[in-house]
């Protein structure tokens, strides 16, 4: 996190607006969409399910009656008396004839007649141990007598008189009905004709009778409707191919307190709702896809979501573009700053107007030329200073120096008449040139080497053992301009204080590197040992180094005169660096800038 909030404060004004403005409208929009499909889904789903919750009641409603009218024939055969007598008489199959079989048979026949043409078609069987029968169905389509071999006949054998035994669906029993309607939902009762003898009745139902309810009561072709028993199978449904199977959900319903849930029935979403009827527990379901259940809301929730992306883009572009119209004095005024930092102080924003950064750009503007003209007035006045340094400099010849050159020259002359003389005076005089022309401060090197030149011509006409100066200038080196007189005082301090009144050699070489002119005075005097050298690093810089020894010099000026002066011209970017080694001599080198 704390990551991310650096990255975000490290991004321009306008990107940051940008960014938190987008966070602003997006993030709330989000948030509202998101919870406002979530209820909106919710309430849906709520709906769905008291909907499939009336089907249910609905539906519950009309299949219990069609269970109540099958029960109420089943209690009509249990406690009808003549029903019963007829029953009793037959039980006993030597105290009956055929034709009296044949009566009884036509009297229950008519009993059961009476039933059926009341109520809903179905089919009874009353079976009696001794093997009689009777039905309301011809018997060439079906033996009553097979029911002995069902396995739950047994079952309904050992319940009481007012016990139902609710066998569920099978296949159907009637042969011309099986293309039609091949399933069959049965009850059956033990029927108590003496203490010692039993009779069955069986009822059985068309299960199309059940399915067609569904359909029916079907809001729509992809809903489900089913009737399951409580071992799970699917005793009913529009699907025929689905009953006898066993339901994937029982679990979902058993364990349901709300009689709802969500499940994923042949790779999609369905909403399951049940309701439990009040016979053998059986359940009515209610399976309605999930997505239809909530009705379009996906639909309209990603038409929402694109219409809020599209209006989301124009407002971005018209929020960008105002941001940019505001922002653009701010980005101008920035880019003015790092030019400022940069050492343009001729650069100005020019920002108009009557806002906040229109006055803060105004007085950043004049600032900028107060500043400049400061810098003017400043560079006026030390080009002045230098001026009048120079014109001192170049006014301080000591006296006693040329006294003594010329004295020397004097009796040279009166000694020896050669050209060497000659020579001697032509260097005196155009040293002397040098120092009384004050135009220019600065002149081309090969110039300053000239004057040194003549200035170590000089110096050996005076000493007993000759100074070499041995001159490797690089061509275009040599046409770099420098400031006046600033080689000839370390030559100076060379030869008084590094040769210390004995020969040797001054190498002078200039070469150009990069931006930078390069100028190294070797020579190979005494040197220095390592405390003096770094004492001579430390204080020649603040003009506090005075090395002692003889005074007498062309100028005057000293070496910490020199940097002093080159780095008041060059700034920062000047160096000067000194290397010395004891009785192996000490070089000076010279990094000065070509701007």
């Amino acid at each position: 996190m704390k990551r991310i909030t650096q990255k975000f404060l490290g991004l321009s004004l306008r990107q940051r607006l940008i960014i938190s403005a987008i966070i602003c409208v997006l993030l709330p929009s989000f948030i509202t969409f998101f919870v406002s499909n979530y209820l909106t889904e919710e309430e849906l789903e709520k709906r769905a399910v008291n909907q499939s919750e009336n089907t249910l009641r609905l539906l519950d409603l009309r299949v219990s009656k069609y269970f109540d009218d099958i029960l109420y024939v089943s209690n009509y055969l249990q406690y009808n008396n003549e029903i019963n007598k007829i029953l009793m008489e037959s039980q006993n199959k030597n105290n009956s004839t055929s034709e009296q079989r044949a009566i009884q048979h036509i009297k229950i026949s008519r009993h059961l007649e009476n039933i059926t043409n009341l109520l809903p078609p179905f089919y009874i069987t009353i079976l009696m141990e001794n093997g009689f029968y009777y039905t309301n169905y011809p018997t060439y389509e079906y033996n009553p007598k097979n029911f002995y071999d069902s396995r739950w006949i047994n079952k309904v054998s050992d319940l009481n008189f007012y016990e139902t035994y609710w066998v569920g669906t099978h296949s159907t029993y009637i042969k011309f009905q099986k293309d039609k309607q091949p399933y069959l939902i049965t009850i059956a009762r033990n029927l108590k004709i003496t203490e010692d003898a039993n009779a069955y009745t069986i009822l059985s139902i068309n299960e199309k009778e059940i399915s067609n309810m569904f359909r029916e009561f079907t809001s729509n072709h992809k809903q489900k409707l089913m009737l399951i028993d409580a071992n799970g199978t699917i005793l009913s449904s529009q699907n025929e191919k689905k009953i006898k199977e066993k339901f994937d959900f029982q679990r979902q319903i058993d364990n349901n307190q709300l009689n709802y849930s969500v499940v994923n029935y042949k790779n999609k979403d369905y909403l399951l709702v049940s309701r439990p009827m009040s016979y053998a527990g059986w359940n009515l379901v209610s399976l309605v896809p999930y997505k239809q259940t909530v009705g379009n809301i996906n639909t309209i929730a990603r038409t929402t979501l694109l219409l809020q992306f599209f209006f989301f883009a124009i407002f971005l572009i018209i929020l960008i573009y105002l941001v940019r119209k505001f922002t653009k004095p701010i980005i101008k005024l920035s880019r003015v700053t790092k030019e400022v930092e940069n050492g343009n102080l001729q650069v100005r924003s020019g920002i108009k107007g009557k806002g906040d950064i229109a006055v803060l750009s105004y007085s950043f503007d004049q600032m900028l030329d107060k500043i400049e003209d400061m810098i003017n007035q400043i560079k006026v006045e030390e080009r002045g200073k230098r001026r009048a340094e120079l014109e001192m400099l170049q006014a301080q010849i000591n006296p006693h120096f040329l006294f003594n050159t010329l004295n020397s020259l004097r009796l040279k002359i009166m000694l020896n008449g050669d050209k060497e003389n000659a020579k001697l005076i032509q260097s005196l005089s155009s040293l002397l040139r040098m120092t009384i022309n004050r135009n220019n401060e600065f002149i081309y090197l090969y110039e300053e080497i000239e004057v040194v030149d003549h200035y170590v011509t000089l110096m050996n006409f005076r000493r007993k053992d000759f100074v070499e100066l041995i001159i490797d200038l690089d061509s275009d080196a040599s046409m770099e301009e420098v400031p006046r007189f600033f080689l000839q005082p370390i030559i100076e301090n060379a030869i008084i204080h590094g040769f210390d009144q004995k020969g040797g050699t001054i190498n002078v070489s200039a070469w150009i590197e990069k931006d930078l002119l390069n100028i190294s005075l070797k020579d190979s005097g005494k040197g220095m040992d390592n405390e003096e050298l770094h004492r001579l690093k430390e204080q020649f810089i603040t003009g506090e180094y005075h090395p002692t020894g003889n005074k007498v010099s062309f100028t005057g000026i000293g070496v910490n005169n020199v940097y002093q002066r080159l780095l008041m011209i060059y700034g920062e970017k000047f160096r000067m660096e000194i290397d010395s080694q004891l009785f192996e001599g000490t070089e000076f080198v010279f990094y000065i800038p070509r701007k």
